[in-house]
């Protein structure tokens, strides 16, 4: 016949079953789509908190035996001592190199950070009222909201800090070992999750190295090196873009890809049962339309390119209705709960919606079984007559 079948006449008159069809699918993509975008809000969070600041400011607290200090001959203040006067000597050595613009040893407070999944701590150092200036400088961030520390036990955070800890101006930071100690007095203009203060006599904290660079150091143990300082992984702690980069690869990024894949193929496979299922009772009740058409002269070729674009259209539909809800639910999603913690985002991940566009491709070639068995089961009217004699 010169005539094809035409796929939308059936879409049109049958758009109930369509649509259930295009909406599963959409959602599916939103599914997908959606749970990679938390995911990687966390790894987007956590690039901040273990790279990107630390490429200005470094920190590192070395182990007694690691400065050369003989800890095992000598009594706990003696050690004290000469552990302080390593630290201070080492101060002064590193200031030298050119790429370093000032050291301090001092104290350091941990602000936790909250991502989407897990938490990640930020060290915040605590200074004399005479060096604020100069870290405030380095780190190139202002006062938008309060004021500058000006009394002991007073700091102050970044916008995103503040918001991660639900914190406002004003409030105690949260320091397990102190009461009410530190006084959040400012907030600066910046979104890294920054912040610093002023040493407190009330409440003494953790000391180590805080190197104010460049930008140009990415493997501070190497700067150690150099003075006679060799980093040893099981007692030093070094904070790095080299060893940012390495905690964020280990656990970060490998963790949340095996989560992703994990999530990914749990959602395919029951979309796939769930379509195969549906899609194979749906031929069998288009059974006797088929055989109709072949009886009055289509062939089953022209059967199944009808059968092929009423697919292809209603997969087609399915990824415009699930890029237009992605689109709301990622903005809906950053608006309503991420910005709200000051945690990081990025809307798109050119990656996953080609993952996506190959998953439609591989169902679309599956679906073909029970197409293909459904065309092989088409009879003419006139076999069918036959068969029941």
């Amino acid at each position: 016949m010169g005539q094809k079948l035409s796929a939308m006449k059936y879409i049109r008159n049958n758009k109930r079953r369509i649509a259930v069809l295009v909406v599963s699918l959409g959602l599916c993509f939103v599914l997908i789509y959606l749970t990679n975008f938390l995911l990687m809000a966390t790894e987007e969070t956590f690039r901040v908190c273990t790279i990107d600041n630390a490429k200005n400011v470094q920190y590192a607290f070395l182990a007694g035996s690691s400065l050369g200090i003989d800890v095992d001959n000598l009594d706990g203040e003696e050690i004290n001592q000469q552990y302080l006067q390593k630290n201070l000597e080492l101060c002064e050595a590193l200031k030298e190199h050119e790429d370093v613009e000032e050291v301090y040893y001092t104290q350091v407070l941990y602000n936790v950070i909250d991502a989407a999944i897990g938490s990640w701590s930020v060290e915040m150092p605590l200074v004399e009222k005479s060096q604020l200036k100069t870290i405030s400088d380095h780190i190139d961030v202002e006062i938008c909201e309060g004021r500058m520390p000006e009394n002991p036990g007073e700091i102050v955070l970044d916008k995103a800090a503040m918001s991660n800890g639900g914190y406002e101006l004003n409030d105690y930071f949260d320091q397990e070992s102190c009461d009410k100690t530190y006084k959040i007095v400012g907030v600066l203009d910046s979104d890294n999750y920054l912040g610093y203060g002023l040493i407190s006599e009330e409440c003494t904290v953790a000391s180590m190295l805080v190197i104010l660079s460049d930008g140009s150091v990415y493997d501070l143990s190497k700067l150690l090196e150099e003075e006679g300082i060799y980093v040893r992984d099981t007692y030093d702690n070094i904070v790095d873009v080299k060893q940012g980069e390495m905690l964020l690869k280990q656990e970060v990024t490998d963790v949340i890809g095996t989560s992703t894949d994990i999530i990914y193929i749990v959602i395919i496979i029951l979309l796939f049962l769930a379509l195969f299922i549906v899609y194979t009772m749906y031929l069998r009740d288009r059974h006797n339309e088929w055989c109709l058409y072949c009886s009055i002269g289509y062939s089953r070729k022209e059967i199944y390119r009808s059968i092929m674009r009423e697919l292809l259209f209603s997969f087609g539909l399915a990824i415009v209705i699930g890029l237009a809800l992605i689109g709301v639910s990622v903005v809906a999603v950053d608006f309503m709960m991420l910005s709200p913690k000051g945690i990081k985002c990025r809307y798109f991940y050119p990656d996953t919606f080609l993952e996506i566009l190959c998953t439609y491709a591989f169902l679309l070639g599956v679906l073909q079984l029970p197409v293909r068995f459904a065309l092989h089961r088409i009879m003419t009217i006139d076999a069918i007559d036959d068969d029941l004699v």
